[in-house]
């Protein structure tokens, strides 16, 4: 009797020694209910003490950036650029409020709590505005569909979001094309620590981006248009396009914060590019057939082009690839392709072929599909 007495009294200290689960850890979001009349929000609760505020923080730095005309002249102009502070911050719970330090503004962002249970938070801003979120339970973690990702982001209307391609892979190496509004504007290659690296792709493998949308678009005019394409092996096995922030919010931090990742980037070898202008509306077109790409897309090739090797074996071309008509005239007014062998012909009346080893098009099924929306 006194043996189970004295178990007793344990189990009840226990008890009460036990700490509470704290009810607002989970990652939360309102992508399932949105329309084009509301805004993408999530706040991932990580403890009882750090969130991380899925749009990010940033603070703006002076810079210069160059800009590229028609006539090839560049000028520099000055320019408040957008440096990435990350997304995690503090937060705290009292009574019915619940409070995160902006880390721009250097202010507690609070929220009127409304409801809060296992599966879903409603919260209420400052400015009356309701949010009914709901906490995403998703378990899924795939390291080997892809290996490399490549992020472009353009920018159509007034602003200075950046305006950049990113490629990076698991290894840690990143190429880096900054086209306008970055707080750098080089074009670069480096190899960035794996410490930096994992936590973006860990980011990315818990969301199945096979089973998202090729596309998704809000009804507005002016905003940011991102791409973002998967690599596997060196070929494209999967492209989405996000327009006005539509994708779902976790895969919105996810590329945003990859397409940051150049400014980690402290020692670095510039590198020219073949297309060194910003290419607009690139397609892959002949007599029959006119398929876009996206600016993903063509930085592969890019790239790919970058390794390959001046040729004069002769071809017989089966594609030319275009682009919209103010893009032409800066270097080159033409470009034939196999897939295998480009060949650019230049506006001074010269021509080179290039040979990158491979057919890039057989290679990437996807770029001659029609688009699925």
């Amino acid at each position: 009797m006194k043996n189970y007495l004295y178990f007793l009294l344990c189990s009840l200290l226990f008890s009460c020694e036990k700490k509470e689960e704290n009810p607002f850890i989970g990652n939360w979001s309102n992508v399932d209910s949105i329309n084009d009349n509301e805004d993408n929000f999530g706040l991932n609760i990580l403890n009882d003490s750090i969130l991380e505020y899925q749009f990010g923080f940033y603070e703006y730095v002076p810079t210069k950036m160059r800009v590229l005309h028609f006539d090839r002249d560049t000028t520099d102009m000055n320019i408040q650029a957008l440096r990435f502070l990350g997304t995690k911050t503090k937060y705290k719970v009292n009574d019915s409020i619940l409070s995160f330090w902006d880390l721009t503004d250097s202010i507690w962002n609070t929220y009127h709590i409304k409801k809060i249970n296992q599966d879903t938070l409603n919260l209420i801003d400052k400015n009356k505005k309701a949010y009914s979120l709901i906490k995403n339970k998703n378990t899924y973690n795939d390291t080997t569909q892809y290996d490399a990702i490549i992020v472009d982001r353009d920018y159509i209307g007034l602003g200075l979001t950046g305006i950049n391609t990113t490629y990076i892979n698991r290894k840690g190496e990143i190429y880096f094309k900054g086209c306008g509004y970055n707080t750098n504007e080089d074009h670069f290659i480096a190899k960035l620590d794996l410490k930096i690296i994992k936590p973006i792709f860990e980011k990315f493998d818990q969301i199945d981006v096979f089973k998202m949308k090729n596309s998704y678009q809000k009804s507005v005019t002016d905003a940011q248009n991102n791409t973002i394409t998967f690599i596997k092996n060196g070929k494209t096995v999967k492209t989405i396009q996000d327009y006005a922030r539509k994708a779902p919010i976790d895969f919105y931090a996810a590329y945003n914060e990859l397409s940051y990742l150049f400014q980690k980037a402290t020692h670095y070898d510039t590198v020219t590019f073949i297309f060194d202008n910003r290419i607009h509306f690139p397609s892959l077109e002949n007599k029959t057939y006119n398929h876009t790409l996206y600016n993903s897309e063509l930085f592969l090739l890019d790239l790919e082009l970058r390794k390959g090797k001046t040729t004069t074996t002769s071809f017989e071309p089966k594609y030319t690839l275009n682009f919209s008509y103010y893009n032409r005239g800066f270097l080159f007014h033409k470009i034939v392709t196999d897939g295998r062998y480009y060949t650019f012909y230049y506006n001074d009346n010269t021509t080179k072929t290039i040979d990158i080893g491979y057919n890039f098009i057989d290679m990437n099924p996807i770029l001659t599909k029609p688009r699925t929306y």
